[in-house]
Parts: structure tokens; sequence; C-alpha cells
């Protein structure tokens, strides 16, 4: 009767791990869209970082710009992720856990910030935007999916190494 409630009590620490996670990566992928435009502001147009957190945040629900709808739609890929460690929660320790989450972050993240600067990058050297450039922002989230498989496959495997499974046995113990 122990182990079983040993059992529950472990699954019910990962899934509450996965929601951490999930929310996270969530609140990393609505927040992603705005970061690259401060990235930019600040280290391309030479803007103070307030004046660019004003802009920003004056841009977030106005017409014409909406940096908040454009944050929601990038989110598929990370409701992707969130599934994903929904489901492995119960069968990867919290440690695993936490490599698979990271792993797909990163693995989102390598194709999603690269793809937002280039569509934005024209705007702030002076160079000529294709008026179509915007239409990038449909087709980026799900260019995002096969990097986010690649990171949790990455995130998996190092998951495996005897490094963290050592660390893990003694916090167990």
């Amino acid at each position: 009767m122990d182990q079983v409630f040993e059992a529950r009590r472990k699954v019910k620490t990962n899934t509450r791990q996965a929601l951490y996670w999930s929310l996270a990566s969530l609140a990393v992928g609505q927040l992603t869209p705005s970061a690259v435009l401060f990235c930019l502001d600040v280290f391309v147009a030479h803007d103070s970082p307030l004046a660019s957190i004003a802009d920003i945040l004056s841009k977030q629900f106005a017409e014409g710009h909406n940096f908040f709808l454009l944050g929601a739609f990038g989110l598929i890929p990370f409701f992707v992720l969130s599934i994903v460690l929904l489901i492995t929660s119960r069968r990867l320790t919290s440690y695993r856990l936490a490599c698979v989450a990271v792993g797909g972050l990163i693995g989102i993240l390598a194709l999603m910030v690269p793809a937002h600067i280039s569509v934005w990058y024209p705007l702030y050297v002076g160079e000529h935007m294709s008026s179509t450039a915007v239409i990038a922002f449909i087709f980026i989230p799900f260019y995002c999916i096969p990097p986010l498989a690649i990171g949790l496959l990455f995130g998996w495997m190092v998951s495996l190494s005897p490094i963290l499974r050592t660390k893990q046995s003694v916090k167990e113990s």
C-alpha cells in the first residue's frame, strides 16, 4: 500500500512540475516577440531601454501593431511543448522532465528568435521591408515545431547522462 501511495505522490509532484514548466514556457513564448523588439530597439536603433519598454507596452494592444496578438499566435509550439510535458510527466522523474522542458524551449527559441529578427531587422537599419514580410508571423510558429522535436530529443538524451542520474539518486536517498 505504501508503494502505491508513493507512486501517486510522485505522479502528483511530476504533474505539478509539468504544469510549472508549461506555464513558464507559455510566458516565455508570449514575451519572445516583445523581447526581440526590445533588443532591436536598444542594440540596433540605440534607443534607451526605458523608451523602448514604453514603446513596446504602448503597442501591446494598439490597432495595427497588437504585439500581444502576435505573441499569442506564436504560442502554438509552446502549447505543443506543454502537452508533451504533461504526457511525459507520468513517466519521467523531475530532473529528466526539466531537461526535456529546457531542451524543448531551446529548440523553439533557436528558430523563433532569428525568424523574428529577420522580419523586424530591416525596419531598424533603414532597409526596405517587403510588404508581405509580416506573413512570416503566420508560418514561424509552425516552422518551430520540428526544432521543438529536436530540442525535446536532445533534452531527453541529456537527461540520460550519468551525471544527472548520479545527482538524482543521491537526492532521492
